[in-house]
């Protein structure tokens, strides 16, 4: 079993586990969106970032795909780490609606709960028009989508395709036109 440091707090950890888990073992919780235990591992959303120390070399790496090993020496909120997050988050908002405070979601969001913790309520991005997407489309008999709200995470996706086995959904586009569509109307 690896040994690691963990914000300063030494934790043993099976052979193989990630840093996200790692974390939580010490109940330390790393930002993330497309990760999900249950689902493979793509690496997409780039909230995970932590500082990582092996041998006395720094790097940055994402949490969700680095695995644990002996010796690791892992920050998870440095100054590096804090602005790599609010970078992520600004590009993150550069197209998301403004109307969080009527959002259904509304205190149960992790865009909203990352954008207060890492404090960032001033973008650096020219004010453009927004990008819109589709807004509400049935993707299932109990499943509503907003694109305009989704942050592309693929989790979904990926359910779709490993644990259901149905394939439905799919994301089409590349960067800012990227958008979770119904793979069935889509071809």
């Amino acid at each position: 079993m690896p040994l690691l440091e963990i914000d300063g707090k030494p934790v043993d950890v099976p052979a193989g586990m990630n840093l996200i888990e790692a974390a939580r073992l010490l109940n330390v919780e790393i930002p993330h969106y497309c990760y999900h235990a249950g689902l493979t591992v793509v690496g997409s959303c780039r909230m995970c970032q932590v500082e990582v120390e092996v041998g006395g070399r720094k790097s940055v790496a994402i949490a969700c795909n680095t695995k644990a090993a002996d010796g690791m020496k892992i920050i998870t909120k440095s100054e590096t780490v804090q602005k790599l997050r609010r970078s992520v988050l600004e590009f993150y908002l550069q197209h998301h609606p403004l109307d969080c405070p009527i959002c259904d979601d509304a205190g149960e969001c992790d865009l909203q709960n990352y954008y207060m913790e890492h404090g960032l309520h001033d973008s650096r991005m020219p004010l453009l028009e927004k990008k819109h997407k589709h807004k509400v489309m049935d993707v299932g008999p109990n499943i509503v989508l907003d694109s305009e709200r989704c942050v592309v995470c693929t989790r979904c996706v990926r359910f779709c395709r490993e644990i259901t086995g149905t394939g439905e959904l799919g994301v089409f586009g590349h960067g800012r036109d990227a958008e979770l569509l119904n793979v069935r109307e889509n071809p």
